[in-house]
């Protein structure tokens, strides 16, 4: 049975998909067995696996499918059987799909970014991630700190925020650097995009804490 990873976050902005794909492109990079769940109506993480095909890059992203909640609760574990691991980019908001994005779950990864709107948005998604293991005890969840100079006073700040909640945040976290938003858009993983960049080392090290998360 593959481990699922679910990228959770209940407010636009927060780089959801960008975590999803980094961590799906990175993972795959590595020679792990991937699949990206496409959970969100606006389809990006799709139209990513599309523009690595239409650019001959098809090989070096892992491959994506669409599930709607209905979907997500019966055929994921199916789908999934041949992969190690399954990424399932949820929705931006809360519903049917965001919930069962998170009961298939066995880590549901939280991304936010620094503000403190995006903070206090946190509040709401992890009271959807308690009643999700209301049902599913053993479900992980971590924070990812997104877009972060964790050498400014305000990343700082964030991480200080951060430590308060009950949900405690992994030590990798993904900068502000545009090669997540080109690798995105160019339909590529980071890791491969921009080899060797500040940007690859940290999509790496969230890789590895992820995978020590998951005990896998």
């Amino acid at each position: 049975m593959p481990h699922i990873v679910t990228i959770a976050a209940l407010k636009g902005g927060a780089g959801k998909t960008t975590v999803a794909t980094t961590l799906a492109a990175s993972l795959h990079a590595a020679g792990h067995r991937v699949l990206v769940v496409d959970a969100d109506p606006q389809g990006t993480a799709l139209r990513w696996a599309a523009v690595a095909a239409e650019a001959g890059r098809a090989e070096g992203v892992p491959p994506v499918v669409a599930m709607t909640a209905a979907a997500l609760r019966t055929d994921v574990a199916r789908v999934g059987a041949a992969y190690d691991v399954v990424v399932v980019d949820g929705p931006p908001r809360l519903g049917a799909e965001q919930r069962a994005a998170l009961l298939v779950a066995h880590l549901a990864l939280l991304p936010v970014v620094p503000g403190g709107a995006d903070v206090w948005a946190l509040a709401d998604t992890l009271a959807v991630l308690d009643e999700a293991r209301a049902l599913r005890p053993d479900l992980k969840a971590a924070i990812v700190a997104n877009r972060v100079d964790a050498r400014t006073a305000f990343g700082r700040a964030l991480r200080a925020a951060l430590a308060e909640l009950p949900v405690a945040t992994l030590k990798a976290s993904l900068g502000q650097r545009v090669a997540f938003a080109e690798a995105l858009t160019a339909g590529a993983g980071v890791v491969t995009y921009a080899r060797g960049s500040t940007a690859a080392k940290e999509a790496a090290a969230l890789v590895r804490e992820v995978l020590k998360v998951l005990g896998a």
